[in-house]
């Protein structure tokens, strides 16, 4: 598939190449073979990242802090901090592992330990206030628990290709949990076979839709390009990796950015950030981005960020059960009311009180709403489990 043999320099091949499921074998096989193969670490962190892999790069993140020789890297900062952000130990042991890293000024080193003494402090009041077993429970763990965790690539070094077939072909016909497993782990096995299986899921038309969407992208993480024939809501349909149309992501699609954008806007005007004429005189248009005062202003709001995350859920959700059978987003106001429906829905469903007045109701925003809502079944079961969790806390 590349005229490597090297599998670090294979893995940058296929990062740059957006293939990051074979990106992400080739630098663990690399690290596996050198525990202090910098680039190696930072190229595997990266390619869980961008898959949105997060249990794995909270894992390759953690066993890179507690790895000895290996030097500073400032560019993993950033992963460090957006994947630790719920387990402030981890990361104030993080920052303290990095402080100790040879590549650091003396004031670098200064500043890095203090952040992690400022984070530690954090984490022991919240200790002391819910508990270590509650906290455990929420995911808040150490960086050498999550380093001991095991990743699905340290199987595949000691499992053998036919074995690991065998076991994903049986996946694939239990039920969807198990196929969406068995797609997304292919895509880190650069194998003809993982290709040939994505493909015939693809085309198969008692496939969950949410496994076919991710097929597709593991086809073109494992660095398949071309015309992909698929099956989906009884209709056959061809989509081009090397440039698929709607966009095939695993973030949230950037059509949606401007209702996105009005959904905050209508908070920031309930809080007073914005006046209402300053609401209505962009919500009413579908100007792809808000004016530089306005984005300003914008930034001021506060705007929860799983609220944000509740929208972001079901807007992935919808768009990895129906693609390439997506809307269109025009109206971007009616999809911003359609969002805000839904987080009234979550926040007033957990046992909090909505803030603000009622989001504005017409039947395109209900539809909307609805569309979304009709790919995730277990919305409700889920806002009932985040409130029997937010019961649990101290008062």
């Amino acid at each position: 598939m590349n005229p490597f043999t090297d599998f670090g320099s294979m893995g940058r091949f296929y990062l740059d190449n957006e293939s990051y499921g074979a990106a992400a074998f080739s630098f663990h096989r690399a690290i596996v073979q050198d525990a202090t193969n910098a680039d190696a670490w930072n190229g595997l962190i990266m390619s869980f990242t961008l898959m949105r892999r997060e249990e794995d790069a909270q894992t390759a993140l953690a066993r890179y802090a507690r790895q000895e020789g290996l030097p500073f890297d400032k560019n993993l900062v950033t992963f460090a901090m957006m994947m630790f952000q719920r387990s402030p130990l981890a990361l104030s042991e993080w920052f303290r592992a990095m402080s100790k890293r040879f590549g650091l000024s003396g004031q670098e080193r200064d500043n890095y330990a203090q952040l992690a003494d400022e984070m530690e402090q954090g984490y022991r009041a919240l200790e002391e206030k819910q508990g270590e077993a509650l906290l455990k429970a929420q995911g808040v763990l150490s960086l050498e628990e999550f380093a001991g965790r095991t990743m699905e690539l340290d199987v595949l070094t000691g499992e053998s290709l036919d074995s690991l077939f065998s076991r994903v072909q049986g996946w694939l016909n239990e039920d969807t949990d198990s196929a969406l497993n068995a797609v997304r782990l292919l895509c880190m096995v650069p194998d003809p076979r993982s290709e040939k299986l994505l493909r015939r899921v693809c085309r198969n038309e008692d496939a969950n839709g949410k496994v076919i969407t991710q097929a597709l992208l593991s086809l073109r993480w494992l660095g398949v390009r071309g015309n992909i024939k698929i099956h989906k809501m009884g209709e056959p349909y061809v989509v081009n990796l090397d440039d698929p149309q709607p966009e095939l992501t695993i973030s949230v699609p950037a059509a949606y950015k401007p209702a996105l954008d009005r959904m905050k806007l209508w908070i920031a005007k309930e809080q007073g950030v914005v006046t209402a004429e300053e609401y209505e005189r962009h919500a009413s248009t579908d100007e792809p981005e808000l004016p530089a005062d306005l984005a300003e202003k914008l930034a001021n709001a506060e705007i929860p960020a799983v609220w944000q995350e509740v929208v972001h859920t079901l807007i992935r959700a919808s768009y990895d059960h129906y693609y390439p059978f997506v809307p269109t987003i025009r109206n971007t106001r009616e999809w911003s009311n359609a969002f805000l429906l839904l987080i009234k829905q979550y926040v007033e469903g957990i046992g909090e009180v909505w803030p603000y007045g009622e989001p504005e109701r017409d039947e395109t925003a209900a539809l909307h709403r609805n569309w979304m809502l009709s790919a995730y079944p277990d919305f409700q079961a889920s806002i009932e489990a985040a409130g029997k969790l937010r019961a649990m806390l101290p008062k």
